[in-house]
């Protein structure tokens, strides 16, 4: 089990790196764009999680290069409270929760390797972990049916938006400056590609988990009583497990596009 550290440039890492490996899997792009994605820099060593000390063998950049060479498959998951998104009971599942994301890798081993990002002061350590006895399943959920669901999250973050400014002293320009920046945040950097579905589903996902986010912190909620507020905070947490589930949905298909494979 190794770690590799780099700046943190990206809100979703994991998922970047999918679609970029992807990409240069399939000859679309060059290695030094997958190296871009990781940080951009040429500084960056493997570290053994027993001792804390370098691992030799092999370094930096070109460690997770090595990983991802050879992938026969791909895929993304963003597991959320009640929707595990296919990954089976196991540590490397417990620590893709706790980071809220995961690059699966098939290398041709009995189970998937899994690529996890932490972050740590600003900075990002990639872990690799093994599945011990059960992959992965397949991920839950057609993009058709996710988009739908997204499309009718629209008018429920409509109605945040109006509570959001309410709620707090923001002026309205602020707060929308505020939104802008939290939603391009949320966006994820892939490669050119051909999805058009792909494209949309990751912008509205960004946006969704945007209000989602900004409300939970200006404390706005649903209704008057008690019982409406509580129904409201986990309305508020089914749209981010909404948006997550997009964007993994998204990048998987811009994955399956590159590669044509699906997992």
């Amino acid at each position: 089990m190794t770690s590799i550290d780099h700046v943190l440039q990206h809100a979703w890492p994991a998922s970047a790196l999918g679609a970029w490996s992807a990409a240069w899997i399939a000859g679309r792009c060059s290695p030094d764009d997958v190296v871009d994605t990781l940080a951009g820099s040429a500084d960056l060593h493997v570290l053994d999680d027993r001792t804390g000390t370098p691992d030799p063998t092999p370094a930096g950049v070109l460690g997770i290069l090595t990983l991802l060479r050879d992938a026969g498959r791909l895929s993304v998951r963003l597991p959320s409270a009640g929707d595990p998104q296919g990954l089976p009971p196991d540590e490397a599942t417990t620590a893709a929760f706790a980071a809220g994301e995961v690059l699966l890798i098939d290398d041709g081993a009995a189970t998937p390797l899994a690529l996890i990002p932490t972050e740590h002061d600003g900075s990002c350590r990639w872990r690799a972990m093994r599945y011990r006895s059960e992959g992965p399943s397949g991920a839950t959920g057609l993009a058709g049916d996710i988009e739908y669901e997204l499309r009718q999250a629209i008018s429920t973050t409509a109605e945040l938006i109006t509570k959001i400014g309410g709620r707090t002293a923001t002026m309205p320009v602020d707060l929308r400056g505020t939104l802008r920046a939290q939603t391009h945040r949320h966006l994820v950097e892939v490669p050119p590609h051909d999805d058009m579905r792909a494209t949309r589903m990751i912008e509205t996902a960004a946006q969704v988990e945007s209000i989602a986010i900004l409300a939970g912190e200006a404390g706005a909620g649903f209704g008057a009583t008690a019982a409406q507020w509580s129904s409201g905070d986990g309305e508020l947490r089914r749209l981010v497990g909404l948006a997550h589930a997009a964007r993994a949905a998204a990048v998987n298909r811009i994955i399956a596009e590159f590669l044509g494979t699906t997992w």
